[in-house]
């Protein structure tokens, strides 16, 4: 089977087992109660036209990604409020229509798109979405695409910056935390300066002590040579 229409009915989900359908490119199953599409849509390899508006949707699967042939995607009058960023693996999508959903905001992943998408409409969403792309550009794909590019570009930089901040919170928190072990090795060598200082002084004291010790030695010797002297003298004297 390569066509299949499911369009009109009051389906409200479609089967897992339509992910056997492997050569089937055209899938339409617009205007229907679906509010969501099975995550089976990724075996879909040779798919390349799927109409779902006119559903209840309110997110796609991001296996669509998955959907390389994937050309047309229609998804208007749903109530989407996101796209997955999974999406910019439609390398060959040339049709995104999204107009009449509730996205406030598109994935930056569509801007690499920009070389093969030919149309696209974002009218009438979620009023948060013309915040960042004006309401005059809702259906100039290249606007659009330059839009997202920049926007792209913005959050890398914004990535970049939150990378170098944290990079520089982490070096100060290991700074501070060598500087702390740094003044705690200062704090221990002031106490062993203090010691020896203690040491030293006690030495410095201890040598005067003992060179005191040995001039009082040297002077006691000394007297006591004079005294036996004086006394060998006066025995010498009295015996004559």
């Amino acid at each position: 089977m390569r066509h299949l229409d499911l369009s009109f009915n009051q389906l409200q989900l479609l089967p897992d087992e339509i992910s056997s359908l492997y050569f089937l490119q055209v899938l339409n199953c617009s205007c229907n109660k679906l509010q969501a599409l099975p995550e089976g849509i990724a075996s879909l390899e040779c798919l390349a036209v799927l109409k779902a508006n006119g559903n209840a949707l309110t997110s796609i699967p991001s296996s669509i990604g998955q959907c390389k042939a994937l050309k047309q995607l229609i998804l208007s009058e749903n109530i989407l409020t996101s796209l997955p960023q999974e999406i910019s693996g439609c390398t060959r999508l040339e049709l995104l229509l999204l107009q009449n959903n509730d996205l406030c905001r598109l994935p930056l992943s569509l801007a690499s798109m920009s070389d093969n998408l030919r149309e696209m409409d974002v009218s009438n969403n979620n009023h948060q979405l013309a915040t960042n792309i004006p309401i005059e550009t809702h259906r100039d794909v290249n606007s659009i695409m330059w839009i997202l590019a920049l926007q792209q570009e913005k959050r890398h930089c914004i990535d970049n910056l939150k990378k170098d901040s944290s990079k520089t919170q982490h070096d100060i928190v290991v700074y501070e935390g060598e500087l702390l072990e740094a003044e705690q090795r200062i704090a221990t060598l002031e106490e062993k300066k203090k010691s020896v200082q203690y040491d030293l002084e006690s030495v410095k004291y201890f040598l005067i002590a003992r060179e005191h010790k040995r001039n009082m030695q040297s002077w006691m010797e000394e007297k006591w040579k004079e005294i036996k002297r004086a006394c060998t003298s006066k025995l010498q004297v009295d015996s004559l």
